[in-house]
């Protein structure tokens, strides 16, 4: 992972920069990082020092918890339009998540303090924190809806539509992908593709899953 100091942007990407002032927009310059990332490198891990703001500016991160035995839980994803353009779960005093480079990009990096200390003179910012914090207890209470009341079969056909728009569109996600965003192991996701396969839902190739069927899914989740 690369750092170099955040340059002012006269039109960001991100949703909560390009709405700021520029007097805002070159504070942050002034005492922000950008951090650059490649796909599957850690910017932070769950359990360390945090106490930092993020606002994605290219390229999509991954937030996502693992259990002891390896098991991965997906949490979020967050790209430049997502999420309300800033993410406040590496905000505490320890970082409340692993955060992966999923693909190539930029993310700038403020310290509580100052996000705070901004967040007092302009409304932009201090509205964007309430907001990515509603929007978090949201998705995570639908979260805890998916992984309590679901079950596993119903939430690998949901995902697999969420992914695609019509018949024949190609999955873009691996089967350890699938597994770590409806919190199980890979084996399991494997014997549910096997019974969509049987169903007439999808066609599995060589580390490929191509939806041929959108209704036989969505039958699932009757």
């Amino acid at each position: 992972m690369r750092a170099k100091p955040a340059a002012p942007q006269n039109d960001p990407t991100n949703t909560v920069l390009s709405a700021c002032t520029e007097a805002s927009r070159a504070a942050l310059a002034e005492k922000g990082m950008i951090r650059q990332f490649v796909s599957e490198e850690p910017l932070f891990q769950e359990g360390e020092t945090g106490g930092v703001v993020l606002f994605p500016i290219s390229g999509s991160l991954q937030l996502s918890k693992t259990a002891e035995r390896g098991r991965r839980q997906v949490l979020c994803n967050l790209t430049p339009e997502g999420c309300g353009g800033v993410c406040v779960l590496t905000m505490a005093d320890n970082s409340l998540a692993d955060v992966i480079g999923m693909t190539p990009g930029e993310v700038l990096v403020l310290s509580r303090a100052d996000y705070q200390a901004l967040a007092h003179t302009d409304p932009v910012l201090c509205q964007s924190g309430w907001q990515a914090a509603v929007q978090c207890m949201s998705h995570f209470s639908n979260l805890v809806e998916h992984l309590s009341f679901r079950k596993v079969g119903e939430r690998v056909a949901l995902l697999l539509l969420e992914s695609t728009e019509k018949d024949g569109d190609l999955v873009r996600l691996t089967q350890a992908d699938l597994a770590a965003e409806v919190g199980t192991t890979r084996e399991v996701v494997a014997r549910c593709l096997a019974t969509l396969q049987a169903a007439g839902g999808v066609r599995l190739g060589r580390a490929r899953i191509t939806v041929v069927n959108r209704a036989k899914l969505e039958q699932q989740l009757r």
